[in-house]
């Protein structure tokens, strides 16, 4: 019945995105008008040169006054062509286009000055300068080609790929999602989908039926699952995995993780209190998502097996937490990344660029889905109460089966029937002084690069090798965050996972286990989860198809810039929602989305004013609540998305059925977006409602959800008549 329902939910989606009327494909090329200027060719000196280059090294980069009276860069834009010329030889020019384009590349010049720091304002497109540089796009049978020209003398050019991108582009990541739902064989439907990619890539290159279907099968494997065996990022994110297991592993055989099980159970004395122990771990490690799905499922999960708490509950728990207490913290390794997206295009809103950290914090009374799933979570787990495929998953693990028959847990037997080693005595510390080395070295990696990368401390030739660096400018908050971004990455968590591997093979040593004991209990929880990182790759391969399809680009296309002004902040939401779905990625998508956000948002709710209102308040205004729905939006596709890395790890880390996890988490993820829209934004865009006022009442809301709909897991919930 569950999967029946799943599956029309699903056809009834892609139906929807099938039969949308999307953007023409001229209008989706123009949109990747940016994209030509990051194009290489090499150089005089025989070095590859982007085109971005050329364009901030050129005579349009002059010195202008500042606000402060001081001196700044500054990139002139416009001309005879404005900012660009949209061209194509089958379909009749449309103004649209024009504006689409410019505002593409503008964009990417901002996104570039960013990224690569250089002191270059880029300001508002309103006046052309005649003497500031001009861009010509061109599409021509589906190719296009960016030239650049100052006062008519060419500066340089590019051709780029073919720029079709069509609703096929879906097909990847749907093919994947029906076929896990369907027959909950996740490494099977990924696979099917990476190969559905690799064909559609080819056939869209002109190969033919044959040439496509033998390409797909090549490209599988010597492009999408060498590329991503080659990234780095990806190898640092799997040994951060492997060794933080094979840590939990060496620990429970040295007796750690009973002696942790020993203190807590004080406390947790059954599924109710261990399930609300978990909930404060997931708050309380808040500076990044990874490290707190890991970290706490991992070393919960013992404890939650002894009291019967089924696997797909702790999974959701431990989901449900990392991504939105890190979204919402202001010193995580998300808020800088978040800033860092949509910063760059605050000039179109009249805003200087360094107003990113100042926009976030308005933006976090609208972080619905955030707050609300973490008030969801608590209200769950203090009331014992659950619905739906949860409360089957829940009570079937109290008559002592935490697994569905049949399922398949991300991480076998070998690694979750670990004991303590006969004759070692449980100690609390020979866990937790290895999880406390972890936590050390990642955050002392974060600190060291981070604050060496903003410029806060600099290398100095003698002890103590660091000193403070001069003339660092910015608050508190910037330096924090700006640290947290700079040096967070996977390889301070992939160090200290080693680290932390190392000191609890030291310690088991020290409490009597022999060298060989010790790496049979770091063998046993890696090779248990091998199905867990085919599973990994191939999401990350799919995510790859996507990307070479255009899948996000084309879901951004579907929204149409006359949208009022009330519905914006819902239809960016559910956008959002639905690219993160389909990719599998929140970070990409909120890259995606919210460069194009600032300016639109603004705009619409500048010209959308009513009377007796600020323009530009009003503007600014719905410019933050739209801020904040797509990062929301992100977030909820992410949580529902089987291709997604962060599910997939809080599956390894609980060691649960993913599929099982992905459809007990999703009704729970599907009502709190519901009341993030229903009690968040609707009444806030609509009627004016004081986002203090909407949280209260979606609070409220959420907990009659629970206390109507669901049902009591244990007959007797308090602790002295627990099962």
């Amino acid at each position: 019945m569950i999967r029946a329902a799943s599956l029309l939910v699903f056809a009834a989606l892609a139906a929807f995105l099938f039969t949308a009327n999307g953007a023409s494909p001229t209008l989706l090329g123009a949109k990747q008008a940016g994209d030509f200027l990051m194009l290489e060719v090499k150089g005089p000196d025989g070095q590859p040169r982007a085109l971005w280059q050329d364009v901030l090294e050129s005579a349009a980069v002059v010195d202008a006054p500042g606000e402060d009276g001081g001196a700044r860069r500054e990139l002139r834009i416009g001309g005879s062509r404005v900012l660009s010329e949209v061209l194509r030889d089958d379909e009749p020019f449309d103004l649209n286009w024009h504006r689409t384009s410019g505002s593409s590349l503008v964009r990417q010049l901002r996104s570039v000055v960013a990224e690569e720091g250089l002191d270059i304002e880029i300001p508002a497109m309103k006046k052309p300068d005649p003497s500031g540089v001009n861009f010509k796009f061109s599409i021509t049978e589906g190719r296009g080609s960016l030239s650049v020209d100052i006062e008519g003398e060419p500066l340089a050019e590019r051709v780029g790929p073919r720029l079709e991108i069509t609703q096929r582009s879906l097909l990847p990541p749907l093919v994947a999602i029906f076929l896990a739902v369907l027959f909950r064989r996740p490494v099977i439907a990924l696979l099917m989908g990476v190969l559905a990619g690799a064909f559609l890539v080819r056939s869209g290159e002109g190969a033919g039926l044959a040439a496509s279907t033998g390409g797909a099968l090549l490209d599988t494997f010597n492009v999408y699952l060498r590329g991503e065996l080659q990234d780095r990022a990806r190898t640092e994110i799997i040994l951060f995995v492997v060794f933080m297991l094979a840590m939990v592993g060496v620990i429970t055989r040295a007796g750690g993780i009973r002696g942790v099980m020993n203190q807590i159970a004080g406390l947790a004395r059954d599924a109710r209190k261990t399930q609300i122990a978990t909930w404060f771990m997931g708050l309380a490690i808040f500076f990044d998502d990874y490290a707190n799905t890991i970290l706490v499922g991992s070393t919960m999960r013992p404890l939650s097996d002894r009291f019967k708490v089924a696997r797909e509950k702790l999974a959701y728990i431990v989901d449900s937490t990392a991504a939105p207490v890190a979204g919402v913290s202001i010193l995580s390794t998300w808020i800088a990344f978040e800033v860092s997206t949509f910063s760059a295009q605050l000039p179109d809103a009249g805003l200087a660029a360094s107003d990113g950290y100042a926009v976030f914090l308005q933006t976090l009374p609208f972080r619905f889905y955030c707050w609300f799933t973490l008030i969801f979570v608590g209200i769950n787990v203090f009331s014992g109460r659950d619905f739906g495929p949860m409360l089957s998953a829940e009570r079937r693990a109290r008559a002592g089966h935490v697994l569905r028959e049949g399922a398949t847990p991300l991480v076998g037997e070998s690694a979750t029937d670990l004991e303590a080693a006969e004759g070692t005595e449980p100690r609390a510390s020979t866990a937790l002084v290895p999880l406390g080395l972890f936590l050390l070295t990642v955050l002392g990696m974060i600190i060291w690069v981070g604050a060496l990368d903003i410029g806060l401390i600099e290398r100095v030739g003698g002890f103590p090798f660091i000193a403070m660096a001069e003339g660092f400018r910015g608050g508190w908050l910037e330096a924090a965050t700006g640290i947290l971004y700079a040096g967070s990455g996977n390889q301070p968590l992939m160090m200290g996972a080693i680290v932390g591997f190392v000191s609890a093979s030291a310690i088991a040593l020290t409490r009597g286990l022999a060298g060989l004991e010790i790496l049979r209990a770091a063998a046993n929880s890696i090779k248990a989860m091998f199905i867990a990182v085919v599973i990994l790759y191939l999401a990350w391969m799919v995510g790859r198809t996507c990307s070479d399809l255009g899948t996000a680009a084309y879901l951004s296309a579907t929204i149409s810039e006359a949208i009022p002004y009330m519905v914006l902040p819902i239809i960016l939401f559910l956008l959002a929602g639905v690219i993160a779905f389909s990719t599998g990625s929140s970070w990409s998508t909120m890259t995606i989305l919210l460069p194009l956000v600032v300016g639109l948002s603004y705009d619409i709710g500048y010209a959308s004013v009513p009377a007796e209102v600020d323009p530009k308040a009003f503007g600014l205004s719905l410019m933050v609540i739209c801020i904040g729905a797509v990062l929301e939006g992100a977030i909820f596709g992410d949580h529902c998305s089987p291709i997604s890395d962060t599910t997939v790890m809080s599956s390894i880390a609980c060691a649960s059925d993913h599929i099982d996890h992905v459809r007990t988490q999703a009704p729970y993820a599907i009502v709190t977006m519901l009341v993030a829209l229903g009690v968040g934004y609707f009444p806030v865009t609509f009627l004016g409602v004081h986002p203090a006022i909407s949280l209260a009442m979606g609070a409220v809301t959420l907990a009659l959800i629970l206390f109507l709909k669901g049902k009591r897991v244990d007959p007797h919930p308090d602790p002295g008549h627990a099962t």
